[in-house]
């Protein structure tokens, strides 16, 4: 009894040492099993790894931006010349990803080659952290192989990896959050457990889904102090305090910067008023054919790593070496895959904060095949059995992982980043934006502004030009909202308030999706006042993958587009 009292009063020193030893206890055959040859090697592997991911996206360093890019950048650029977000630029996204991008253009410069430079030194940081996280909870051999799972299931065209998507930085900050309160719940440091709560709080303010990687942080530290039989005043308070205080600290931060700037008004009605009606379009009803629908190309080639991580979902509960652990890693799976349905979208680039989980799922399941093959061949080889079985996993891994890479060769190691652009967008203008800016640049000054009606945001990147209107995006406009009218008006006056210099038409469905009971307001006030008072200059016309036409000035007013797929570019009189 003496001995239960003593546990239960939770004295610290060595009393919280013999708890912390406790979470995720194995078996003395198990721990040995973990004490693979492989343990020596594993920096070898995992350097090998970065550097083929660093060779693939340095190859892809030039990839044209797309519209979210486009976005970030455009809105990173403007942080750099001291204006904050939301104020010539309306997003319902949280500020997070823009001042990364800040970040990146301030050491690397403001280049497409740049951010994706900046991507690359992110991507290959995350590797590391699952790496790190992994390796942490199961052993050096889960470690290298989530490492490995999520350095090509990121880089992987089925989740548009090649993009420098708030994804990725959402799962930078969770993953080094995570590690931290992994830390933190080993040691009972409260500044750790601070730590970890302003990482996860920075990754939500990358972007909204981030919140549930906060959420587990929460939940993980009660289960711990639940398992670990410490749920006293005096324990939760030395966990839950600081790390309840680090999560708060950035959003105190981020919420005084803004209303000092002078556009909390703005950030809030587009990043919670306007971000729920958008997040409410799509009814829960249809929530699971539209995942269903999406799920299947963003599995894609790398089908048996997403079969692993199933297996290795089952595999927990028969891995006994785990402990409570296999509750910890439950619960991480279950919160990553929460961040993937806000609004029930399923977009590509949204299973980017799943991948993670996936990875370590993947790797539990090579490691109960570790295992499993160890006390199986270790009776009769002995000595030789471990060396055996590592070999037989590794196998295994290695297999599927070239089942997923061989179909992407041309993808990862020829085909040209302009090529791919076409391949993977179609006829979005992304390549056009660059060339169509280029020709604005050269006949405007660092004054002038520019009107884009249409979803295109890059091209005030490329140009350098600050946007007439504060609504780089048109999608906005056109679902069915009681502010879609209003936005559309409000977009129309702040242009012609602002007169600028040139205009952008984008006729190309994907940059408005309309719809049928979209408001129409937008189209008609832009044909009149374009009539009224500009004069076509340009025209990029998209007839083929390989083929665009560019025409100026008479050649443009001349000329018939032979697709419906174009930019017209307009010149005040």
């Amino acid at each position: 009894m003496g001995a239960v009292r003593k546990h239960k009063g939770g004295q610290s020193g060595d009393g919280d040492q013999r708890i912390t030893r406790r979470w995720g206890e194995s078996s003395s055959h198990d721990r040995e099993a973990q004490k693979a040859p492989f343990n020596n090697y594993e920096w070898v592997f995992i350097g090998l790894i970065l550097v083929l991911v660093a060779l693939v996206r340095i190859r892809l360093l030039s990839f044209p931006l797309e519209r979210d890019e486009g976005e970030y950048a455009y809105l990173g650029q403007l942080i750099q010349q001291g204006f904050p977000p939301y104020s010539l630029a309306y997003s319902m996204k949280l500020p997070g990803t823009y001042f990364m991008y800040a970040l990146i253009m301030s050491f690397l410069g403001q280049k497409v080659t740049a951010i994706h430079l900046g991507l690359m030194i992110i991507n290959c940081a995350t590797v590391l952290l699952v790496y790190k996280v992994s390796a942490k909870i199961v052993g050096s051999l889960a470690g290298v192989v989530a490492a490995c799972s999520y350095a090509f299931l990121s880089l992987s065209p089925s989740v548009l990896g090649f993009a420098g998507h708030a994804t990725h930085f959402v799962v930078f900050w969770a993953m080094a959050g995570i590690l931290t309160l992994l830390y933190a719940m080993e040691k009972n440091k409260w500044p750790l457990y601070f730590a970890a709560g302003a990482l996860l709080s920075i990754a939500f303010i990358m972007k909204q889904p981030g919140v549930f990687f906060t959420f587990f942080g929460v939940i993980a530290i009660a289960i711990h102090h639940v398992q670990q039989r410490t749920l006293t005043w005096r324990r939760m308070c030395r966990s839950f305090g600081p790390f309840i205080g680090g999560v708060l600290l950035p959003l105190l931060i981020m919420v005084v910067y803004l209303n000092a700037a002078g556009v909390l008004d703005k950030f809030w009605f587009f990043t919670f008023v306007y971000s729920f009606k958008y997040a409410s379009q799509i009814p829960l009803s249809v929530a699971p054919d539209a995942f269903i629908a999406s799920f299947p190309g963003v599995v894609d080639d790398f089908f048996l790593i997403w079969s692993f991580a199933a297996l290795g979902f089952v595999s927990l509960f028969l891995q006994h070496s785990l402990g409570n652990k296999r509750l910890w890693i439950s619960l991480f799976a279950v919160c990553s895959f929460l961040t993937v349905c806000p609004g029930f979208y399923f977009r590509q680039h949204y299973f980017v904060t799943l991948l993670p989980a996936v990875s370590l799922l993947a790797a539990v399941f090579i490691n109960y095949l570790y295992i499993w093959s160890t006390r199986l061949l270790g009776r009769r080889l002995r000595a030789s059995g471990r060396a055996l079985s590592m070999c037989i996993a590794i196998l295994v891994f290695a297999a599927a992982l070239m089942v997923g890479i061989v179909p992407q060769t041309d993808y990862l190691f020829a085909e040209s980043p302009q090529s791919l652009c076409r391949r993977f967008y179609g006829a979005n203008p992304f390549p056009e934006s660059l060339e169509v800016a280029r020709f604005i640049e050269l006949h405007t000054a660092a004054t002038d502004s520019i009107a884009v009606i249409g979803s295109e945001p890059q091209i005030y990147f490329y140009s350098g030009r600050r946007s007439a209107t504060g609504y780089i995006y048109t999608y906005s406009l056109m679902e069915a909202h009681e502010y879609s009218l209003k936005m559309q008006k409000e977009m129309a006056a702040e242009v012609e308030r602002s007169n600028p210099k040139f205009i952008v038409f984008v006729r190309v469905a994907t940059s408005w999706l309309a719809r049928p009971d979209s408001e129409r307001f937008i189209f008609q006030w832009a044909g009149n006042y374009v009539r009224a008072h500009y004069d076509l200059v340009g025209i990029a016309d998209i007839i083929a993958p390989d083929r665009t036409v560019y025409k100026w000035y008479d050649d443009a007013r001349h000329y018939r587009p032979l697709s419906t797929a174009n930019l017209f570019v307009f010149q005040r009189h």
